[in-house]
C-alpha cells in the first residue's frame, strides 16, 4: 500500500519557470498547469513509498538509465505492427474506391465529384502516412530515450528525440547529441494531469511526470520537458513512487530497483546508448541481471 504524499496539488499556473517557445509549441504539458509542483530541494522526501513502475532500462555501477512515457508504448511492436497493416488497409482501399469511381464514371458531375474525391484522396493519404508512422514505430525508430542519473557525478544527461515527419513519412525520429545538467540546480519535476477519450464517451484523467530540465545561466528557464517513466490513470501516485525511487536512488544512496520491481521489458538494441566517455563516467557498462540481483539485495532496506 503506497503511502501518502505531503506534496499538495497545486493546479495552478507554474510559478517557478518558464519554456523555451520550442516546447510551448511542441509539448502540450509547458502549456498546462501543473498538477503537484515536486521539492526543488531534491533532499526533501515525498513520503511515499519508492517504486520503479518498469520504467528502469538499464542500471550502470554508478548510473540509472530511466526510459520515457513514449518508450511506454514503443516496446509493444506487434501492436504498432498490426496498426501499420490496418491503415495501410484501409488507405489502399480508399484508393480503389476512387479508381473505381472515376473509371465508372462517364464524365465529372462538377464541383462537388471533385470535393468528393480530393476528400477521399485526402483521407487515403492521411492513411498511409499513419500507417508509415506505425511502421516507423515497430521496425525503424529507436523504442525508447533513456535519460540518465549519474549519483556519482551528480548529473543528468538527457538524449534528445527529434521526432519523425508526419506527412512527411519517409523522415524517421532520431536523438540529438547528448545534455548534461546538474541534477541540484537544473532539474526540478513536476506532475501533469490531462483529460483524454477512451471510447465515445468515456473521458479518463491521466497523469505523467515531467522531468525538466534547465538552461545553464537562466535560473529558470526549460529547455527541456522528458515525459519521465510512465502514464498513469486515476491518481498521480505511480508517478510519486518513481520520483521518491529517483530522488533516493540521487540522495540516499537508494537501489537501482526496488525489490519486486524489474527492468523494463523492450529490445535494448534498439535503445541507443550514451557515448563511451559517459559510460565510463557511470562507472562502465550497464550490469547484467545477477549483478542487478546482487546489489538491489545488498541495499534492500529492512
Amino acid at each position: 500500500m503506497l503511502r501518502e504524499t505531503t506534496v499538495a496539488v497545486w493546479k495552478s499556473a507554474e510559478p517557478e519557470v518558464v519554456f523555451v517557445s520550442e516546447l510551448l509549441k511542441n509539448n502540450a504539458h509547458a502549456r498546462r498547469a501543473p498538477f503537484r509542483i515536486l521539492p526543488s530541494n531534491h533532499g526533501e522526501s515525498l513520503n511515499v513509498d519508492p517504486v520503479a513502475f518498469d520504467a528502469v532500462l538499464r542500471i550502470h555501477p554508478d548510473a540509472l538509465e530511466v526510459g520515457t512515457v513514449r518508450g511506454e508504448y514503443s516496446k509493444n511492436v506487434s501492436w504498432s505492427r498490426f496498426s501499420a497493416f490496418f491503415m495501410w488497409g484501409f488507405g489502399v482501399f480508399l484508393l480503389a474506391v476512387i479508381v473505381v469511381a472515376i473509371g465508372q464514371s462517364a464524365k465529372f458531375a462538377g464541383f462537388y465529384d471533385l470535393m468528393f474525391f480530393g476528400l477521399l484522396g485526402f483521407m487515403s493519404y492521411f492513411m498511409l502516412c499513419f500507417g508509415s508512422y506505425f511502421w516507423r514505430s515497430a521496425n525503424i525508430n529507436s523504442l525508447d530515450d533513456p535519460v540518465m542519473f549519474n549519483r556519482k557525478s551528480r548529473l543528468v544527461y538527457i538524449l534528445p528525440y527529434i521526432s519523425g515527419g508526419f506527412f512527411k513519412f519517409w523522415k524517421s525520429g532520431s536523438h540529438g547529441t547528448p545534455v548534461s545538467y546538474r541534477w541540484d540546480d537544473q532539474i526540478k519535476a513536476r506532475i501533469y494531469s490531462y483529460i483524454y477519450f477512451r471510447g465515445a464517451n468515456l473521458a479518463s484523467e491521466g497523469f505523467e511526470l515531467g522531468l525538466l530540465a534547465i538552461r545553464e545561466g537562466t535560473g529558470n528557464e526549460v529547455e527541456h520537458l522528458i515525459q519521465l517513466g510512465v502514464q498513469s490513470n486515476g491518481f498521480d501516485s505511480t508517478q510519486l513512487a518513481l520520483w521518491e525511487h529517483i530522488r533516493q536512488y540521487m540522495e540516499e544512496d537508494g537501489p537501482p530497483l526496488q525489490p519486486g520491481d524489474k527492468l523494463r521489458a523492450t529490445d535494448l538494441s534498439r535503445v541507443p546508448e550514451f557515448p563511451p566517455e559517459i559510460i565510463a563516467a557511470a562507472g562502465g557498462p550497464a550490469l547484467d541481471q545477477e549483478a542487478i540481483d546482487q546489489l538491489v539485495q545488498q541495499k534492500a532496506r529492512p
